[in-house]
């Protein structure tokens, strides 16, 4: 039986950054058409892939020099009929976010594993938060110094402003793609994945690489 051949991996990176840009992942397949005819699922698939592929994503991390603080915040979301929260790690002075956790419950265990990874990737520095008791604990298991953000300061509304951007997108994917898990039986890599991807496209250098690979295919139809 003959199998389909892979796209090129420029056009399965043009489709997903078309995805991140506002496209539909059906508009994004109608897209990619001049190069090669997929499904609205194969881009879906796509995004998936590039979400979990760890090894790429580090081409593209904020190096840890450059990260001085770690402002977290957390918000309640949404996955098919129960609720989960995300964490998520912002670098207030780069604008970067740092790294993502999801859990159904929210307590210092949950925050402790998700600062540990952060630590492992970028280094022990100091945690800023709005000053949930399970971020206090978390840090002083850690040996963390543990600092609140007064509510409408700078640091609290550029956060606030980061992790409401991510809960619409995330809301809007969950609309698009529900999770047909409940409960506990959701794992929500689905969305961790998707997530990744999201992070992936808002890095500076990641965007330079989607250039270049913008003016490949220029040059293909040519």
């Amino acid at each position: 039986m003959n199998q389909r051949q892979r796209p090129p991996f420029e056009v399965i990176y043009y489709a997903v950054y078309l995805v991140f840009e506002g496209l539909s992942f059906r508009s994004s397949a109608r897209a990619i058409e001049p190069f090669v005819k997929r499904s609205h699922k194969s881009v879906w698939s796509w995004c998936q892939e590039i979400g979990s592929d760890r090894s790429f994503h580090r081409l593209f991390r904020l190096g840890r020099e450059r990260v001085k603080v770690f402002a977290i915040d957390e918000t309640q979301i949404k996955i098919g009929r129960e609720e989960a929260f995300l964490f998520i790690a912002y670098e207030s002075f780069a604008d970067r976010i740092l790294g993502l956790f999801f859990a159904w419950t929210p307590n210092s265990i949950s925050v402790e594993l998700f600062l540990k990874n952060l630590c492992r990737k970028y280094g022990r520095h100091q945690v800023w938060t709005d000053g949930a008791d399970w971020y206090s604990l978390a840090c002083e298991s850690m040996s963390l110094p543990h600092h609140v953000y007064p509510h409408y300061s700078w640091m609290w509304e550029i956060t606030e402003r980061a992790v409401q951007k991510l809960k619409d997108r995330l809301e809007s994917f969950d609309d698009m793609f529900p999770c047909r898990s409940l409960g506990a039986r959701c794992h929500l890599k689905h969305l961790s994945n998707w997530l990744n991807a999201f992070i992936l496209h808002r890095q500076p250098e990641y965007q330079t690489f989607i250039d270049k690979i913008k003016h490949t295919l220029m040059i293909t139809l040519r």
